[in-house]
């Protein structure tokens, strides 16, 4: 057996005096804590990352197909619903699903109030999961009638601003240069995203019954919402370790590209990424990660200081067994390495005990959900766990690996310590 390490395990789990103990003590358990503290941090931000990015993909599709002339003229321009074009938008590998929508101003009146909403009308090929989970009372909208239906989906915020209740008729009011259009609905579904800038505005109708506000054609349509396969799923399958702590960059950037796959199916078709669509959003979301980097940093800087601490405390407690092994003929590297194995083992078990900690409390949290957060601020009810192993065990290995190396500089105050001073040392 290494004779560094034997004396490194035999002092670790050797009873130390009073005021070492201590140190040690306190020591393990700020390692503890800065691991605890590094992984609830990696996965609360990734975790409420990736809710509020899958509400707003959720929402309003991964990428947005208009009409080019659209953006030069910025008017309403409608597209021509061609299922040819909608087959080779799915051939694209990365497409798992194609929508028609159209979107547009409206007024809503109830029997007491009124207001302005955003119209988006959509058909059975919506991605409806989203809204499934966002759902709160009611039920989804029927849109595979033979008719269109009159049924629609308004947020709790509308609801509360015009006094509607499921069930309740409001009139939809549509301004088209000098003709006024008016609509009896009826309320089936009431939902709830947090984003105020879907729920302030948005109400979900049938895509034919617009058509009919606007008097479009029956194969006109605003655009398309298209949905990819690699958002659908966890974002964390794209490993990109450059890009520690968050990895999901690579795919955040594959919408890049399928968004050039998409615009390249038509010469019509300007296709937006969510994340220009919404880029303050996102751009307020990588915000997000210069806190985790000053958390990362600052337990890190605190977990070596209090390593450095201990060890320096134990190599003067050890002294005279530093110059009796000295006097004996054992180099000062040696000696130095069995502290530094000393240290290593106190890491160790400093990081044991802060995975199960940290672990333990984020367990907790995806199963009780007992942290809450005002929604109004975050746009969530609870705080959502993401279990990012791969950042889990670089923070372990960074943790391990960091703090260990920077043992070996208060290690050098072995070097500075001769056997005849330290014999007589007490």
């Amino acid at each position: 057996m290494n004779f560094e390490f034997f004396f490194a395990r035999r002092i670790s789990f050797q009873t130390q005096r009073s005021a070492s103990a201590l140190v040690v003590r306190l020591a393990i358990l700020s390692i503890a804590l800065a691991v605890a503290t590094m992984e609830i941090a990696l996965s609360f931000v990734q975790g409420f990352e990736t809710e509020i990015e899958n509400k707003v993909a959720g929402f309003s599709g991964h990428i947005l197909v208009t009409n080019y002339a659209q953006e030069i003229k910025s008017e309403l321009l409608p597209i021509t619903y061609k299922q040819e074009e909608v087959a080779t938008i799915l051939a694209i590998p990365e497409v798992s699903s194609v929508s028609p929508y159209i979107e547009h101003t409206a007024l809503m009146v109830s029997s007491d109030y009124w207001d302005g909403v955003r119209l988006k009308g959509v058909d059975s090929s919506y991605h409806w999961q989203f809204l499934a989970k966002a759902l709160i009372e009611g039920t989804l909208p029927n849109y595979q009638t033979a008719e269109a239906s009159k049924e629609i989906l308004i947020s709790r915020k509308i609801a509360r601003k015009l006094n509607l209740n499921l069930g309740d008729s409001p009139k939809l009011i549509v301004l088209q240069e000098n003709d006024i259009t008016q609509k009896r609905v009826t309320v089936v579904g009431i939902y709830e995203t947090g984003l105020e800038e879907f729920d302030n505005t948005i109400v979900i109708a049938d895509l034919r019954m617009l058509r009919d506000l606007w008097s479009w054609e029956d194969d006109q349509i605003a655009g398309y919402e298209v949905n990819t396969w690699f958002l659908d799923k966890n974002m964390d399958y794209y490993v990109d370790a450059s890009s520690f702590p968050f990895f999901h960059k690579d795919s955040l950037s594959k919408i890049d590209y399928t968004s050039l796959d998409v615009s390249a199916v038509s010469p019509n078709f300007l296709a937006t990424p969510v994340t220009y669509s919404f880029q303050e959003i996102f751009d307020w979301l990588m915000l997000q990660h210069q806190n985790v980097w000053v958390i990362l940093i600052l337990m890190m800087i605190v977990a070596v200081i209090n390593m450095t601490t201990v060890l320096l405390i134990i190599i003067i407690e050890r002294t005279r067994t530093v110059g009796i092994l000295k006097s004996m003929g054992m180099e000062g590297g040696k000696i130095r390495r069995m502290f530094v194995f000393y240290a290593l083992l106190l890491i160790l078990v400093g990081v044991v005990l802060g995975n199960l900690l940290g672990l333990g409390l984020l367990a907790s949290q995806d199963k009780w959900e007992w942290l809450k957060v005002n929604q109004e601020d975050y746009f969530i009810t609870t705080v959502p766990v993401a279990w990012v192993w791969m950042r889990f065990f670089l923070v372990n290995l960074g943790v391990v690996v960091i703090c260990t190396l920077a043992m070996y500089l208060p290690s050098i105050l072995v070097q500075r310590i001769t056997p005849v001073k330290a014999i007589r040392f007490s």
